[in-house]
């Protein structure tokens, strides 16, 4: 059984930011050599997207142009709070964490029109789109701060007679209810929408998924402030593949103690089922913010996937340098 894997890249690692070829290409070769066969790119860190296809293409590598709706302009809206809100989440969280508000139609509209350019312009030379924070703002710190952006206070006027949704408001059910499915509607249109333009330019479409779908496993404390749960920031991922809204997910599963890690992957198996075993591609923490994982360790987790009969893994590390240490485990499992 084949057992596939690829690596999430920031490019990072290059110096000549203005004629990068030769240092990605470098980097590519080496991790082709030792079993990687994609290449997940993040585009707003990518010096030229041409110069790493170019190399991608010389190294016989899959490329998947990583996005977020952050990405698509300087014009996006970001979740909006009053001063006094904002000063009450430091204080409790120590962040304020504004990402861009998953309700906002304009958002969308950006998001969607800026990935329609990108997959016309690289089709042919890029095998997916990859969705990146496609959700709104940790749960953690979005519970009892939800958006107050123009869209939102429209929204919450419309269903709820009232602009503003105080905490004593966020108690009752219904209205918990009915906010939360705005959010996971809002954020599948536009996961609906890109599904299209997958369709259109015979691209696959992949996320990077929350870790913690529902009840999983989960950290809420600095500087990781939650893997989820993903419903209530508005990523159904398990109902994007249901109804193949989305062709593959790979949920970010950095835990560096194995008991969690374990748990999850247990979680993903129960909720896919069959779906899992040509869908899923699990990611291992090398680097993140919740600690590193040395060679060893991701042996021990790539054999859990592979024991599991996943069809690969993703490997994130915040410097994307892999040590030798850490291509032979590659070397070890990738086939």
């Amino acid at each position: 059984m084949s057992f596939r894997i690829g690596i999430w890249d920031h490019c990072r690692y290059v110096v000549n930011r203005e004629q990068p070829y030769d240092e990605i290409v470098r980097h590519m070769e080496r991790m082709r050599k030792a079993g990687v066969t994609w290449c997940n790119i993040y585009l707003p860190e990518v010096p030229s997207l041409d110069a790493y296809c170019q190399a991608a293409a010389a190294c016989d590598m899959r490329v998947e142009a990583r996005i977020t709706p952050a990405w698509a302009s300087n014009e996006v809206i970001n979740r909006t709070l009053p001063e006094e809100l904002w000063a009450e989440m430091e204080s409790v969280y120590g962040i304020r964490l504004s990402g861009p508000c998953g309700n906002h139609s304009g958002n969308r509209a950006m998001f969607v029109a800026a990935a329609e350019a990108l997959a016309e312009q690289y089709q042919g030379r890029i095998a997916a789109i990859h969705l990146d924070f496609i959700r709104n703002d940790n749960a953690l710190l979005l519970q009892n701060y939800p958006c107050q952006c123009a869209e939102c206070q429209k929204l919450y006027q419309r269903f709820f007679n009232t602009p503003v949704l105080t905490k004593e408001l966020l108690t009752n059910p219904a209205i918990a209810y009915k906010l939360l499915a705005l959010r996971n509607e809002n954020v599948t249109a536009t996961v609906k929408a890109m599904r299209r333009i997958c369709n259109k330019n015979n691209l696959t479409l992949t996320i990077a998924a929350r870790a913690n779908y529902i009840n999983s496993a989960d950290i809420t404390d600095p500087p990781v402030w939650g893997l989820g749960p993903a419903v209530l920031e508005g990523q159904d991922w398990v109902q994007w593949l249901e109804k193949n809204y989305i062709d593959q997910a790979y949920p970010m599963n950095y835990h560096t103690d194995m008991t969690p890690f374990k748990s999850l992957v247990g979680d993903y198996l129960r909720l896919l089922e069959q779906q899992a075993f040509k869908a899923l591609h699990i990611g291992i923490g090398v680097s993140s913010s919740m600690g590193v994982n040395p060679p060893a360790e991701v042996a021990q987790r790539l054999a859990v996937l592979k024991d599991a009969h996943l069809p690969g893994a993703m490997l994130f590390n915040k410097t994307n340098i892999y040590s030798d240490d850490y291509c032979q485990v590659i070397r070890d499992f990738a086939c």
